[in-house]
């Protein structure tokens, strides 16, 4: 499979038309056609349903669409590392991350960075923990910010020091609006949004209830992967949602943040892949992030 009939595949796919991907890539339709034909052969998988009007993804076909992406992301991020591994330290620093205040630390490590070496730049990822984490495990992104739990066995790792505050966010004139606390008895008692994330238990209710609430025993409206999505919905006053303190969106005046009580705080971990070779502008980044944890 050549890296040229992956971009001839994924030129179809975007344009969903063989005659349209055939003029984006400036060859005939039937070039183009016995490419895409040729790759069905070597596969074994039909990957295009074709119509008169239009040429769409088969299911095979969607996820060799993602795989095709993430190979050719990885060789166009190989090329400009090789590209930028010089002295003058200029390149990509590639940091995916879920909505935390803590990225402040990163962000002012960067731009000290970038006063000093202009060339710099920065790829930020905005995704839910099990994105985020998939784009680290296939090497698209160099660094992941992660807010416990997370399998930490499995990387590298600087714990940042700022605690994080878990809360509900709910409408600044719900009934919860004026409490102090949410202790366990409110939050049993309430409509709530929790976080869609997969991999881990994202809080442990028990534990911090000590055994007077479970996950099981909320009354659950729905999940969400980031918070600006699901505020939307809080906004309505159709239920509340578990968060964490101090992202910048929730500063709307519609909103409002009430720690539980006994207070719940995580940390948020900086990780990167074992064994992987870092460009120069991450060693650079790392080294500075090392400095000032």
């Amino acid at each position: 499979m050549e890296l040229r009939t992956l971009s001839y595949f994924l030129a179809v796919a975007r344009e969903q038309n063989m005659t349209e991907a055939a003029n984006v890539l400036h060859v005939t339709q039937p070039t183009l056609s016995r490419q895409i034909a040729d790759l069905e052969n070597e596969l074994g998988k039909k990957l295009f349903t074709r119509t008169s009007r239009s040429t769409l993804l088969t299911e095979d076909g969607m996820h060799l669409r993602q795989r095709a992406e993430e190979i050719l992301a990885l060789v166009h991020q190989t090329e400009d590392e090789i590209k930028h591994d010089n002295i003058d330290l200029s390149g990509c620093i590639r940091i995916g991350a879920g909505e935390t205040h803590c990225m402040h630390l990163l962000a002012e490590l960067f731009a000290d960075l970038h006063s000093r070496y202009p060339k710099l730049t920065v790829e930020l990822f905005t995704g839910n923990a099990d994105t985020v984490e998939e784009k680290l495990a296939h090497g698209l992104i160099d660094f992941a910010v992660m807010i416990e739990p997370f399998p930490l066995e499995h990387y590298h790792y600087i714990r940042l020091p700022e605690p994080i505050r878990i809360g509900i966010i709910t409408r600044n004139d719900s009934i919860w609006a004026e409490k102090k606390g949410i202790t366990p008895e409110d939050l049993r008692n309430m409509p709530l949004f929790i976080s869609s994330r997969q991999n881990t238990n994202t809080y442990d209710f028990a534990s911090w209830s000590k055994g007077k609430i479970t996950i099981d025993q909320l009354h659950l409206v729905g999940r969400f992967d980031l918070i600006s999505n699901v505020s939307h919905f809080v906004r309505t006053g159709i239920a509340n949602a578990i968060g964490i303190d101090e992202l910048l969106q929730l500063d709307t005046g519609h909103l409002k943040f009430i720690p539980l009580e006994p207070a719940l705080t995580s940390t948020a971990v900086v990780v990167w892949k074992k064994y992987r070779l870092l460009s120069k502008s991450s060693e650079a980044f790392l080294r500075e992030l090392i400095t000032r944890i």
